[in-house]
């Protein structure tokens, strides 16, 4: 779906898809889970358990910040759109080779669990971990590639899409270190690194038609990198060269996603011209 018209948006919208609600989503979203869990970890004091600590600041404020999400999906009347996408393999030209950034993901994923130091690692802190991130995955990608894409993507082609909903992901992960006082500078390198992040999970989404792929990959690299935090001398070689990669299969897909904006527009000149 592709610089849709007002007029295309299925009439059994609740709410019309506009960017401001897209937007207004995000922030409640930003507010409620990670504004939640800054208020869960000052009411737990110093020096907590880290297990306690993740369960805390996550279990709590995410399930009712992805609830909300939720009922919202449901109600407005986007909820088929959210969870589905026309995967891009079936537009022409077929660009199976977008399938590969799930795959490269999936294969960082499983490069992060080699290097995690198992033997080291309570049951608990595991099992804990792995719930807390795939919902850090679901409703990052629930509101980021679901409510606010279908805002943008109703009125806007694919290009402006990927870059407000890639950028927005970006910015909204820094919250927490504007809030600590990080500098500027660090600050804007971390929204772009994230904002990064944003154009893949962007082509998983397009690349395989469904919200979930994201939202596992999301959720498993996020545990993945948990995992192996404080253990940078195993993950160090390999960071450089994923993340080279990573890097180049953004630009790619941009790339691609502006050509595809391109073809759509000379499409739609030939069969209505002026």
């Amino acid at each position: 779906m592709t610089e849709q018209t007002a007029q295309e948006i299925p009439t059994r919208d609740r709410v019309p898809r506009v960017l401001w609600v897209g937007l207004v989503a995000v922030i409640v979203y930003v507010l409620l889970a990670a504004g939640g869990g800054l208020l869960v970890d000052a009411a737990l004091g110093a020096d907590p358990d880290p297990v306690v600590e993740l369960a805390a600041s996550h279990l709590i404020p995410l399930p009712i910040a992805i609830g909300a999400g939720l009922l919202f999906a449901w109600r407005s009347g986007w909820w088929h759109d959210i969870w589905t996408d026309p995967p891009i393999h079936r537009i022409k030209p077929r660009r199976w080779w977008m399938l590969l950034v799930p795959l490269a993901i999936a294969a960082q994923i499983v490069a992060l669990l080699i290097a995690t130091p198992w033997t080291q690692l309570s049951a608990a802190y595991i099992l804990v971990g792995l719930i807390c991130y795939l919902l850090v995955g679901l409703g990052e990608e629930l509101f980021l590639r679901g409510i606010l894409l279908e805002s943008v993507r109703a009125h806007h082609g694919e290009t402006v899409t990927l870059l407000v909903t890639a950028i927005t992901f970006g910015l909204a992960h820094t919250f927490g270190s504007a809030l600590a006082g990080v500098p500027v500078g660090i600050i804007a390198f971390q929204a772009g690194v994230t904002a990064m992040e944003g154009v893949l999970f962007y082509a998983a989404l397009r690349a395989t038609g469904t919200l979930w792929v994201p939202i596992m990959v999301h959720g498993l690299g996020d545990w993945g990198r948990w995992l192996t935090a404080g253990n940078d001398d195993s993950t160090a070689a390999a960071a450089g060269v994923t993340q080279t990669i990573m890097t180049a299969l953004s630009v790619a897909v941009l790339i691609s996603v502006i050509l595809e904006d391109r073809r759509t527009r000379k499409a739609r000149a030939t069969t209505h011209p002026a």
